[in-house]
């Protein structure tokens, strides 16, 4: 399932396999510039899409497997740079191991021969930054592009009080990152999966007070000789449902336990 979306001179694309539950990712192109190619389940229909639109590139802000999925179809097809952060390119170049439900709900994505970006992306029209925000993963990067307060976001921001985490995540990283991007005063953000967001200024500041606080406690309770599992069930109670979807992937567990590295 594809829907695309007209935010003046940016495309949202949304990208799903499954309408319901949403488990759609957003790529978004703007001046001949792809920024994630999305899931695998769906880079057939994003291929069909972008014949007529000119796309030159395609910026990857992460590894994981439903940002990358269609790099070498439209490698193939329309002849698009790769890139992404130095971190990212051994990952995506070569075939990744996925968990029941990733291949479920994204797919395998096909390795792609993906090049180490440099400190901005030059269109025809704009200039992106490339900003540097690990935490979600160590490659993640953000692409923002000044003159307009444009922020691409990736997957560094999905919720103002996130509940759950991945396993190889780092909580004190991703809140230097969104104090960092936060400091570049956008004016849009573009997240990957939930809604765009107009002056995000205190969207942005709620979430980094939400998990520094969450983090003090983490740390607190911790400190007083709680388990990661005894502090999970002082804050979050019973363990969130998407553990047992997710293969434990994606837990308030993991949460815990990403404050605590």
């Amino acid at each position: 399932m594809l829907v695309a979306t007209e935010y003046g001179q940016v495309t949202q694309i949304k990208l799903s396999r499954h309408p319901e539950p949403p488990t759609y990712v957003s790529t978004y192109l703007v001046d001949g510039l792809l920024v994630d190619s999305g899931p695998a389940y769906t880079a057939e229909e994003l291929a069909d899409f972008l014949k007529d639109k000119g796309v030159r590139t395609v910026v990857n802000t992460h590894y994981h497997e439903d940002h990358i999925a269609a790099n070498a179809l439209l490698k193939e097809r329309h002849g698009v740079e790769l890139l992404a952060h130095q971190l990212a390119v051994n990952r995506i170049n070569q075939p990744p191991v996925l968990y029941p439900y990733q291949e479920e709900v994204w797919g395998y994505p096909i390795p792609s021969q993906v090049k180490g970006i440099g400190t901005r992306v030059l269109t025809q029209h704009f200039r992106f930054e490339v900003v540097y925000t690990p935490g979600h993963s160590p490659d993640h990067i953000c692409l923002f592009e000044r003159g307009h307060g444009w922020l691409f976001s990736g997957d560094l921001f999905f919720s103002t009080r996130p509940k759950v985490a991945r396993p190889k995540e780092n909580q004190w990283q991703i809140i230097a990152s969104l104090k960092k991007v936060r400091d570049l005063s956008p004016r849009v953000l573009f997240p990957a999966t939930t809604k765009v967001i107009a002056e995000p200024a205190a969207v942005l500041e709620e979430t980094v007070r939400y998990l520094e606080d969450l983090g003090q406690r983490v740390t607190e309770l911790s400190g007083e000789g709680l388990s990661p599992i005894e502090v999970r069930q002082e804050l979050f109670g019973a363990e969130n449902p998407l553990a047992e979807l997710t293969q434990k992937q994606f837990s308030s567990l993991n949460l815990v336990k990403a404050y605590l590295k």
